[in-house]
């Protein structure tokens, strides 16, 4: 190939062979193959996944197209800086950029592919063409402004994701209440939220339009719930922009019940890289729907023990908690998990066990009975190493477990 004058450009796993001469290097599992070909004398691409690729979602997956996974918002790709910083500027002359990555597994129109494009496109060109100390990000999403009507005019279909409101729950000031923060992408633009009504078909109406537009009303402080409803939170740029840009609403549900926003403790810690929340996670009374991209999974590589106050003794007749099944993924559901109760949080006595049940997607495991409690306690079984002849055999196996649920 170089005999005819042609150059090889490969992924950062052509380095585990030798490198060809005059080889490119196209970095993707984070920048080492990009930094190991530039120390041999080798020119690198940066396209490091964390970073780069645009097939992850760019807003809360709840409230967002189906996605591979990861989550990679515009800020973050605004963030990135292609040259690393541990080349000397010799060795820095061999990075030729960065490129950005869609593939289309989970794409499937091209209105889909702009969507997942723009405007994350626009923020990795400036961070290519702008030296580091002239990028400021606050900037950056204010002349977006200016662009969004460009990108409409061009009928393409660009996300407004950067203005999506995280609806973020914490421990209330008491237990079994939830502190509700609205969080905007930036603090000058206005955040408005409503409760539409349970079982009615306001969630697929705009509750920016119509007569119960007049019920919205501007976050100032965090929302303290006690009772099961729906939240539904947007941003309104339009007072300081002029513009007549439609933003993405957010939408997060809370079911209550006896463990809810109660004291919880663990056997051991969530994985670093799957613990958002923290303990309150499995009590925050959202419930993980069927992506396993998300805030609301919690994910062990061994077993784990969940013991919840309720506060007061009561009468236990149902305990639960859901699990995710993705082999795919090296994630697997519990060997079994026990149910266990107590009125001391010394003495417990067996309520119930559910098995692994198989299914793909979510599980709950469930165990029905009677019994007086102040405490309840969950023991969920690791299948400990991957099986031979599915993927990731020999490896420990992922455990993705959320919400706890005491009737």
């Amino acid at each position: 190939m170089n005999g005819k004058g042609r150059k090889i450009i490969g992924w950062d796993e052509i380095l585990e062979g030798g490198l060809a001469p005059n080889a490119t290097v196209m970095s993707w599992r984070g920048t080492e193959g990009g930094i190991a070909a530039a120390r041999s004398g080798h020119d690198a691409v940066m396209s490091p996944t964390s970073y780069c690729y645009f097939d992850y979602y760019q807003g809360d997956p709840a409230n967002e197209p189906l996605a591979i996974g990861g989550y990679t918002p515009l800020q973050k790709v605004y963030s990135y800086e292609p040259i690393p910083a541990e080349l000397t500027a010799d060795e820095a002359r061999h990075i030729l950029g960065a490129q950005a990555n869609l593939w289309t597994e989970y794409i499937q129109t091209p209105e889909h592919v702009e969507y997942m494009m723009l405007p994350r496109m626009l923020a990795l060109a400036e961070v290519l063409w702008s030296p580091k100390d002239k990028r400021n990000e606050a900037d950056l999403i204010r002349r977006l402004e200016a662009e969004f009507p460009r990108l409409d005019a061009l009928l393409a279909n660009a996300s407004r994701s950067i203005y999506q409101v995280r609806i973020t729950p914490e421990q209330g000031a008491k237990p079994g209440r939830i502190k509700v923060e609205l969080k905007g992408a930036m603090p000058d633009i206005p955040v408005y939220y409503k409760f539409p009504g349970q079982g009615s078909d306001l969630l697929t109406k705009d509750p920016r339009k119509g007569p119960m537009a007049q019920q919205k009303q501007r976050y100032t402080a965090p929302l303290d719930l006690a009772a099961s409803c729906t939240v539904q939170a947007w941003a309104e740029p339009e007072a300081q922009f002029g513009t007549k840009a439609t933003n993405p609403i957010a939408t997060a549900t809370f079911r209550f019940n006896k463990a809810t926003a109660r004291p919880i403790a663990l056997s051991d810690p969530p994985d670093e890289r799957y613990n958002m929340g923290g303990a309150f996670t499995l009590v925050d009374g959202i419930t993980a729907g069927s992506r396993r991209v998300s805030t609301e999974w919690l994910g062990w590589k061994q077993g784990v023990t969940i013991t919840v106050d309720l506060g007061s003794v009561q009468d236990v007749r149902h305990i639960g908690i859901g699990a995710w099944n993705d082999h795919h993924s090296w994630i697997h559901l519990p060997a079994g998990v026990d149910f266990s109760t107590s009125t001391d949080s010394t003495t417990f006595t067996p309520f119930g066990s559910a098995k692994d049940q198989h299914a793909g997607g979510r599980n709950d495991f469930n165990a029905d009975g009677q019994a007086k409690a102040r405490y309840v306690r969950i023991a969920v079984k690791s299948i400990g190493n991957i099986p031979d002849g599915l993927p990731g055999a020999g490896n420990p196996a992922w455990l993705f477990l959320d919400e706890v649920e005491v009737r």
